[in-house]
């Protein structure tokens, strides 16, 4: 590139793609709808070490999702948001703690800019 080129491109960047950057427009399409519900929840137990861990799989059915979030419960009723994972994603590994024992209850949704998937079906492990 010549250094007569760049005052132009500066030009080009300053009067064109400025003012997109700064009003928070993006070239992506904004999302009307929430995601689809992931399905086909799916868990299963290890242990590093001394740490229990519930390896979450699912089946990602949407494809405008930002990401999702993973729902743990300790009494199977009151579930709290335990980890958030990105878009097209089908896996998550809960690092429940060492020397936990007890039943545990996870779901997870999806969400985007116009809200959050209904949760999954309800998986539950004993460790």
């Amino acid at each position: 590139m010549l250094i007569d080129d760049m005052p132009r491109k500066s030009i080009f960047v300053s009067l064109f793609l400025l003012p997109f950057l700064v009003s928070g427009l993006t070239f992506a399409q904004e999302e009307k709808e929430v995601p689809e519900t992931p399905t086909n929840l799916r868990i299963f137990t290890h242990y590093d070490g001394a740490t229990a861990v519930a390896e979450l799989l699912w089946q990602d059915d949407s494809d405008d999702e930002v990401g999702f979030e993973v729902l743990r419960s300790d009494n199977g009723k009151e579930f709290r948001v335990v980890g958030v994972v990105g878009a097209d994603t089908a896996h998550y590994n809960d690092k429940v703690g060492k020397y936990i024992t007890g039943g545990f209850s996870y779901k997870i949704r999806a969400f985007n800019k116009a809200g959050r998937s209904e949760d999954s079906n309800v998986v539950s492990i004993w460790l």
